[in-house]
Order: C-alpha cells, then structure tokens, then sequence
C-alpha cells in the first residue's frame, strides 16, 4: 500500500483550482481505524490528494474529495454535521457529501472505503 499523510485539524487555508483526481482502480491504506472516532472526521492525504473521512458509527467510513465543488478551494473536516470550505462557506453533508449550503453547485464526491482489521481503505 502506498505511504500516507494524515491531517485531523480544522479547516485550513485552500487555493482555488485544486482538481478532483482521476480515479486509479487501486486500494490505498488512508489512515488507522483508532484514530478516527466515531462521529468524528479527518482530512487525508493518499496519492497525491486530499479526501475527508467520517465515521457515523462503528462499522462505516465514509470518503469524499476535499475539492469544494464551487471554485476548487480545500474543503476542510468542519464540525458536527457538516464539512466546511474556507473559501466562500460552501458546506457539505458529512452523510452524503450534499450542498447544505451553497454557494457549490454540487455534492462532493464520494469513494469506496472498506475496514480492514485496524486500516480504513481508500478505492481511487
């Protein structure tokens, strides 16, 4: 598995044009199971991009791209319910990855993960 960096801070200060990454057809370890509470989120970075991680209960680990669908800023982990961009305050549904506050004109997208013993796994 590839080699990952892990951030569990807040939002942080994105730059407009990130792009959503291509999808690879690969597995990549994102982060150990123990260091993502349930209810709790992270922002990862696995293969060159960033994706952020929430668990709404034990057994399930959700993951999305962290590109804000409005002008392509770093969305960051926000708090409660919903994922949060710097930019411009576009929110996210941690649930379904949803505008629940524009300006984004779109959910952000999502991807596969599985729990593998201790390790949440990423399919890009």
């Amino acid at each position: 598995m590839a080699g990952v960096s892990v951030t569990l801070v807040s939002c942080g200060s994105g730059k407009d044009g990130q792009k959503v990454p291509e999808p690879t057809g690969k597995a990549f370890d994102a982060l150990e199971l123990d260091k993502l509470p349930v209810k709790g989120s992270a922002s990862v970075s696995v293969n060159g991009h960033n994706y952020l991680l929430y668990r709404p209960d034990e057994s399930t680990v959700l993951a999305y791209t962290s590109v804000c669908t409005h002008q392509g800023c770093k969305v960051g982990t926000g708090s409660g319910t919903t994922f949060k961009c710097p930019c411009h305050g576009s929110e996210y549904s941690k649930l379904d990855g949803s505008v629940t506050q524009g300006p984004a004109p779109k959910s952000l997208e999502r991807y596969a993960t599985q729990v593998h013993g201790k390790e949440i796994t990423l399919f890009l």
